[in-house]
């Protein structure tokens, strides 16, 4: 195998300026750029056409261009073309005979990996077998194949990340005005830091800008956090059908590398469109979407949130605090723009949907947002969940073994009264258009501005 066809750069220096990737990430007006600033080997996990490759050749670029590393010592390889684990280990010793008379540090990137049968024992071999001047970066795709993998190679040194869409306060760091991005750079609040009062205090800053706020989420609604969909939407206005089509196109295909089947895929998409902030359960979607067996839901449902697709969401027993694993369950995509796409796949039509239906948008959106919060390999039933007592509260976390009652009201005007189930919980946030206010243990927030000020942490 030829491994030099993708690393141009060996024969002239010049040659990543001309990549295609580089060349488009840099002509942007909003440029969102990449710099190598970790001696860890990594394994990065993030959704299909998020933009790893492009971080790949964005360090690749700062490596070469910046810090002055020679050409010969970095190596990229996307696996797609790879069978099994002998043709992984074979391209990595390839690279490193090649480079072996080369001063300095070499790097290997290897993008998507997780598609290669058994690529953790290649890993897994490489990690014992290197030396101290190398790293290794490595992505991937599929969260259930990667946790195999970590499985079979404990105590190596290597770290894992998660590489997502931007959430919408990444989203306004990069496309908002200048006034607000530096409010954000000094207003912010975590999971350690989910404190109402703090937050109310910090929300009176942002004020000022709730009209920059709002229009902003409904593009973020359109575009989501993928930057190819953004960049089109702020250059040209729309986003091409194409666009939209590509995302299904790399889903199907990794289904079908996975074994999976497309109609069944088809089935449960359309059931999640069609419940989309709806409470269902497994034998309800299985006789809807006509699939045989409610088992078989389960199962899809878990791959798509293992493939960076969805977010499962449970009802909570509020007095054990702990998810009601066989009681109805939500589910919202990750982020909204794959929203349109996966229901211009179920209607066959590909387009923007995101007009009339802002409220389950936004949904979704706090969904993900609080589920970054304190992920633990994707998983957010230690800590999340929806609440329902006669009426439905759509979000319950966890924070310091109290329970936090959250419920988002997307309308014209909002107040205390729109909480429902009040006397269930001692803290309450209710999240607004534009409404605010703080009493009786309730925060009444807009729900752009809790968005703008949330920040996530980085472990996956």
């Amino acid at each position: 195998m030829d491994i030099a066809i993708q690393n141009p750069w060996w024969t002239s220096r010049k040659a990543i300026e001309e990549d295609e990737k580089v060349r488009e990430a840099l002509s942007k007006k909003n440029k969102v750029v990449y710099s190598l600033n970790k001696n860890d080997n990594l394994i990065i996990l993030g959704p299909r056409q998020v933009g790893k490759s492009t971080m790949f050749k964005l360090y690749i670029h700062d490596l070469i261009t910046s810090k002055n590393t020679s050409p010969k010592n970095v190596f990229y390889f996307s696996c797609e073309p790879l069978k099994d684990k002998k043709e992984l280990i074979g391209v990595m010793e390839s690279f490193l005979e090649f480079s072996r008379e080369t001063a300095g540090k070499k790097y290997i990137f290897l993008d998507e990996v997780t598609i290669v049968k058994e690529w953790e024992y290649s890993v897994k071999y490489f990690l014992e077998t290197m030396r101290k001047n190398e790293q290794i970066l490595v992505s991937g795709s599929s969260a259930m194949l990667l946790k195999k993998g970590i499985e079979r190679m404990p105590g190596r040194k290597i770290e894992t990340e998660l590489f997502l869409p931007l959430s919408f306060r990444e989203f306004l760091l990069h496309f908002a005005s200048n006034e607000l991005k530096q409010e954000l750079g000094r207003a912010s609040f975590g999971y350690d830091s989910f404190d109402l009062k703090k937050m109310h205090s910090l929300s009176l800053k942002l004020q000022p800008f709730l009209g920059e706020l709002n229009s902003k989420l409904r593009i973020y609604l359109q575009t989501g956090g993928f930057l190819k969909a953004i960049y089109e939407f702020l250059e040209r206005g729309a986003i091409s059908e194409s666009t939209y089509e590509a995302y299904t196109k790399w889903i199907l295909s990794d289904l079908s590398k996975l074994g999976k089947r497309e109609i069944i895929f088809k089935s449960i998409i359309q059931g999640i469109v069609k419940n989309y902030c709806s409470r269902f359960s497994l034998h309800s979607m299985a006789k809807e979407m006509e699939i045989p067996s409610h088992v078989t839901v389960s199962e899809y449902l878990e791959l798509l949130q293992s493939i960076l697709l969805t977010n499962n969401l449970y009802q909570v027993a509020l007095h054990k605090k702990l998810p009601a694993l066989r009681k109805e369950r939500k589910c919202y995509f990750l982020d909204p723009f794959l929203y349109s796409v996966f229901r211009g796949y179920s209607v066959g039509k590909y387009a923007d949907y995101s007009a009339g239906n802002e409220d389950k948008l936004i949904e979704g959106v706090v969904c993900e947002t609080l589920s970054r919060f304190n992920r633990i390999n994707l998983d957010a039933t230690h800590f999340l969940w929806y609440f329902f007592s006669g009426n439905e509260t759509d979000f319950a976390i966890k924070v310091q073994n109290e329970v936090v009652g959250i419920e988002l009201k997307w309308q014209e005007k909002t107040d205390r009264r729109d909480f429902r189930n009040f006397r269930s919980f001692t803290h309450k946030l209710l999240l607004s258009k534009k409404d605010s206010g703080f009493e009786q243990g309730l925060l009444l927030i807009p729900v752009s501005i809790f968005l703008a000020l949330a920040k996530h942490k980085q472990g996956w």
